[in-house]
Parts: C-alpha cells; sequence; structure tokens
C-alpha cells in the first residue's frame, strides 16, 4: 500500500506542475498577463480554439488534482491505522497460577 501511495503522489506532483503551466498560459480577462506566460505562444501552437482547448483540460486536471488529494487522504489513514506501534507488541499470555 505504501508503493501505491508514493506512486499516485508522484503523480500528483506531475499533475500539479501541469495544473500550474496551464493556468498561467491561458489569456486572462482583465490585464492580459496571460500574454507574458505564454498565452500568444499557444494560440500558436493550438490554432484559434486554444482557448476552449486549454479550459477543458484545465478542468479535467482539477477534477484529476481533486480525486488524486482524496484518495491519497483515504490511503494515509489506511497506512496510518495499520503501521500502529500497539499493534505490533507481543501479547502476553496470562496464566493463572492457582496455589
Amino acid at each position: 500500500m505504501e508503493f501505491l501511495f508514493g506512486l499516485l503522489s508522484i503523480v500528483l506532483i506531475i499533475v500539479s506542475i501541469l495544473l500550474i503551466v496551464l493556468i498561467l498560459m491561458q489569456k486572462t480577462k482583465g490585464a492580459e498577463i496571460g500574454a507574458v506566460f505564454g498565452s500568444g505562444a499557444a494560440k500558436a501552437v493550438l490554432g484559434a480554439s486554444a482557448a476552449t482547448i486549454l479550459t477543458k483540460i484545465t478542468a479535467w486536471l482539477g477534477g484529476i488534482f481533486l480525486a488524486l488529494v482524496l484518495i491519497l487522504s483515504y490511503l494515509s489513514i489506511k497506512i496510518a491505522k495499520s503501521n500502529t506501534v500497539i499493534e505490533n507488541i507481543p501479547v502476553q499470555q496470562q496464566t493463572e497460577n492457582k496455589k
């Protein structure tokens, strides 16, 4: 279970970086700062419908990010409950000595 947790953590980091890059690539409605971070390059590469494609990809990555966070939260609780110190203590059987 720890391997799955580590693998999903790496996927979460990759999705987070992609999400940050895609958000910065989008053209803003107000200050037009999106052109500084590559909105013009995205239009040149992806064509006129780049804004809608970037918006859809961003929405999907946001959903994947949310799902990964919830799964990792569930897995961390399961790992924490399965690796308790008290469960690792050997149980000593008590014998009653009758005199």
